[in-house]
């Protein structure tokens, strides 16, 4: 059902007309020093693919390069991290594969399950919906300014490690029940790459009202601070001449856009009529989500930031 074709979240195939499997994977360095805490991120960034699509976890396939010189029970602790999150999202863990590498690297194979006529791509956005996001902007900066020494809040690298850790899970659910027309997850190509494939896909123009989307604390101040990641900048050179941005946002805050997210949100593109309804439920469940947005005709550009 999903393949290569349009840079869609995981790969789908039909096993039944009630049943389609989704097939996807990640995996990276670490980006936190607690080993839980690496394994718990890696576990939900992946699942996140599946959520993305409006699927229900199943099961995962640990993915591990491990150096053989750390202790054992470092990695014990990330593979109970990870564990621990595909229990939470109602999936298990059945196995794995390890190699030795110089570099330790981590993550997951994960299947879920959606019913086929239920499946939410990212190519059904339709002029005058609504575009909603889940989570705040910006972990990829505070993780670089973590790499690099640069000083940031205590309360800006709590609130983006909690926000990394949380699950799309809810969140994808009432999507699916308000009629969501398009979903992806916010990674490792930012906000703009991710909704320039939602909007070549859809056929349709985003826009993206730049004061709307919601930052992390100190993301303004360590981009200030040169806290750009080579992912970053890779986005920016590759996505800057597919997008039109009005002269109204900082060049910072456009800079904020093009930054790599580990676990990032979802991008929901809702029917106008839904969104509220929506943002209720989501609030109920005391989850978070930010109108950021709308789709329209498609213009000259695929995404216009104002």
């Amino acid at each position: 059902m999903v393949g290569f074709e349009q840079a869609d979240d995981a790969a789908v195939y039909r096993i039944s007309d009630e049943v389609a499997l989704i097939e996807t994977l990640d995996f990276f360095p670490p980006v936190v020093d607690d080993a839980w805490t690496y394994g718990a991120i890696a576990a939900v960034n992946a699942m996140s693919d599946v959520f993305a699509m409006g699927g229900q976890v199943k099961l995962a396939l640990n993915i591990v390069a491990w150096p053989d010189n750390l202790e054992p029970a470092i990695l014990s602790e990330v593979l109970r991290g990870a564990g621990e999150k595909v229990l939470e999202a109602g999936g298990i863990v059945a196995g794995g594969h390890t190699i030795v590498s110089p570099e330790p690297k981590f993550g997951l194979s994960v299947t879920g399950v959606a019913v086929p006529e239920k499946l939410i791509r990212n190519n059904g956005a339709t002029p005058g919906d609504v575009l909603c996001l889940t989570k705040p902007i910006g972990s990829g900066i505070s993780l670089t300014a973590s790499k690099n020494s640069v000083p940031q809040s205590g309360s800006n690298l709590s609130s983006v490690i909690e926000s990394m850790l949380e699950l799309s899970k809810v969140p994808s659910e009432l999507a699916l029940r308000h009629g969501a027309t398009a979903m992806t997850d916010i990674t490792g190509f930012g906000l703009i790459g991710h909704s320039v494939e939602m909007a070549s896909a859809s056929g349709c123009t985003l826009k993206i009202y730049g004061d709307a989307v919601p930052l992390f604390p100190d993301t303004l101040q360590l981009l200030f601070a040169g806290s750009e990641s080579s992912g970053l900048a890779n986005n920016r050179n590759g996505l800057k001449n597919t997008i039109k941005v009005e002269s109204t946002i900082s060049e910072l805050l456009e800079s904020a856009f093009f930054d790599p997210q580990t676990s990032g949100p979802l991008l929901i593109a809702l029917p106008k009529s839904e969104v509220d309804v929506f943002s209720a439920a989501m609030k109920e469940r005391e989850l978070d989500c930010w109108i950021i947005g709308q789709v329209s005709e498609r213009g000259e550009y695929p995404l216009v930031i104002s």
